[in-house]
């Protein structure tokens, strides 16, 4: 079923279910080294340095993945992103040339199909066709495997066969643009030669419930090990999934929760749950945007998450933002800004947990400024993900918000 949901052949893909998102990623690399070396590294190790590329806000289990595989941390490659949050196919362009130039191995990029913090979605599809052009263009024998991290984005895949002309759920205009916006890029899926999906995210699933989907489940072959190393194992039957797993003992509840959910909400139920937090979003977004002393820092990313700072009511968030992303001159300024929020956020953080009004959160480094200092710029962050968020909900955001600004505002006096 998902094989068939992101545009596998399900007779030719293959995978597992394992332990979160991280372990998505480290099968996902994994592969990737794997095919570098011609299944040689599991008995052998790695005797070279290879790279794995990722974008800079790109989740930061990469670093877990890079270090536990024995690629080490400084083979990792982060490349910048855009104002879209996405990374920089000029960038990753200009790396992996000179990389091939310089006669390196790259063995995994991995494509971030919804940020944590912004919901920033990669272009997939360009990304795929630059390996391909670069891979004829070197000749290379081992192209670098791509790893789609879609654990968050994946479930917009449900809106491919949905007639957005007709509307049958009813969405507002302005969600249906987010909702379509969005799924240009998930359609994209089926390109990458692995994918990583998490139900515990958008999936409304319990933990432990992460997919790892190779495209082609030959592909795990070259990380299988022979049964006879294993004789207490593999008695009878033909489906022997711990040959090529890295747990051994595990529980089934994942898979079994996933499962469930897929028959209980079906793409309409996704599609329902999916539209309504999308529509919530984009009604607190239009709320904050009437408001000249706040700013939506990722207005180009349209999943259920908003990050935006606020100033002092005299200032123009708009100019000023941009200010703090480009003039270096404005740092200390963009510092005291910064202080500003998090002060504003820990007014409303102490009373949402004691149990009056809604819990935001607190992201220190979504973005940073384009200066050479690259000074972070912090933002106050909504993720809306429930199913009863309401209209009022949204406004007592909103509300609480301008009531933190006031109480601080007085303080200040």
């Amino acid at each position: 079923m998902l094989s068939d949901l992101i545009g596998y052949d399900p007779l030719l893909s293959g995978g597992v279910f394992t332990f979160g998102g991280t372990g998505t990623i480290f099968y996902g690399c994994k592969l990737g080294v794997e095919k570098m070396f011609g299944g040689r590294s599991m008995i052998e190790g790695i005797r070279e340095d290879v790279k794995i590329i990722a974008s800079e806000t790109s989740h930061y289990s990469k670093l877990n993945v890079a270090g536990w595989l024995g690629i080490g941390t400084k083979n990792l490659v982060s490349i910048p992103t855009t104002n879209k949050n996405e990374m920089s196919l000029t960038d990753l362009e200009n790396y992996m040339m000179q990389a091939f130039n310089n006669e390196e191995k790259i063995a995994a990029i991995i494509a971030t199909l919804g940020t944590t913090d912004a919901f920033g979605i990669d272009d997939l599809a360009a990304i795929v066709r630059l390996r391909d052009q670069l891979a004829a263009e070197y000749e290379l024998e081992h192209p670098p495997h791509i790893h789609a991290d879609a654990v968050i984005g994946w479930v917009w895949a449900v809106f491919k066969d949905y007639d957005f002309t007709n509307n049958s759920l009813g969405f507002h205009a302005r969600t249906l643009r987010s909702l379509q916006d969005s799924l240009e890029r998930i359609r994209s899926l089926h390109m990458a030669d692995s994918v990583g999906i998490d139900f515990h995210k958008t999936g409304y699933s319990p933990y432990i419930t992460s997919a790892f989907i190779a495209k082609n489940r030959k592909d795990l072959t070259l990380l299988s090990r022979k049964p006879e190393q294993m004789p207490y194992l593999y008695q009878f039957g033909s489906y022997h999934p711990g040959i090529y797993t890295l747990e051994c003992s595990r529980s089934g509840a994942g898979a079994l929760a996933a499962l469930a959910n897929i028959r209980l909400f079906g793409k309409q139920g996704y599609q329902v749950l999916i539209g309504h937090v999308v529509e919530m979003s984009e009604l607190l977004r239009e709320r904050l945007e009437a408001y000249p002393f706040i700013h939506v820092i990722n207005d180009y990313n349209y999943g259920p998450v908003t990050l935006f700072r606020i100033y002092p009511e005299e200032v123009d968030a708009k100019d000023t933002f941009k200010r703090e992303l480009n003039d270096a001159d404005y740092r200390e300024q963009l510092e005291k800004n910064n202080t500003y929020n998090r002060q504003i956020f820990n007014y409303f953080h102490e009373r949402a947990i004691c149990g009056d009004g809604v819990l935001l959160s607190w992201t220190s480094a979504c973005r940073h400024s384009n200066c050479s200092c690259r000074s972070p710029i912090a933002a106050i962050k909504s993720y809306i993900l429930s199913p009863w968020t309401d209209l009022n909900a949204v406004d007592m955001v909103v509300r609480q918000v301008l009531e933190a600004q006031m109480e601080l505002n007085k303080k200040t006096k």
